[in-house]
C-alpha cells in the first residue's frame, strides 16, 4: 500500500483529503505543520507528499527545499495543494522538481489524477 504524507495547517482540509485518499486505498499520514511534516518524513518515508505552501512556521516550499538537500529524501515526489497560486510559487515549485501544483479548492478528480500521476 502506497503511503502519502499530507501537510496542511487546516485540520478540516487534512481530514477531507485523508478520507478521499483512504477510499482509494492509500495509507495516509497527516501533519499540521511543515516542521512536524519533516519529522514524519524521517519516521514514515512516504511515497508521496502533498503540502500546502502557506503555513505558520516554515512554508511548504521551504520544507521541499530542505527535503531536496538530503540524498535519502530528495526523490520523494511532492504535490503542492494551495490557494496561493502565484507565478513566483509555480516557478519555484518547478525549480524544486515537484510533480504537481493544484489550486484549492480542487475537484476530487483533479486530486486523484495528480496523485496517481505522481505516485505511479
Amino acid at each position: 500500500m502506497k503511503k502519502i504524507l499530507l501537510i496542511d495547517d487546516t485540520v478540516q482540509i487534512l481530514e477531507e483529503l485523508k478520507d478521499i485518499l483512504e477510499m482509494e486505498n492509500y495509507e495516509i499520514v497527516t501533519s499540521s505543520s511543515a516542521e512536524e511534516g519533516l519529522s514524519q518524513i524521517v519516521l514514515e518515508i512516504p511515497d508521496l507528499i502533498i503540502t500546502d505552501i502557506q503555513m505558520s512556521g516554515i512554508s511548504g516550499l521551504e520544507l521541499v527545499r530542505n527535503l531536496r538537500s538530503y540524498d535519502g529524501y530528495k526523490d520523494i515526489p511532492v504535490v503542492i495543494l494551495t490557494a496561493n497560486v502565484s507565478r513566483a510559487n509555480v516557478k519555484e515549485a518547478k525549480s524544486l522538481n515537484m510533480q504537481g501544483f493544484l489550486k484549492k479548492p480542487c475537484s476530487i478528480e483533479e486530486l486523484l489524477t495528480m496523485v496517481n500521476r505522481a505516485i505511479n
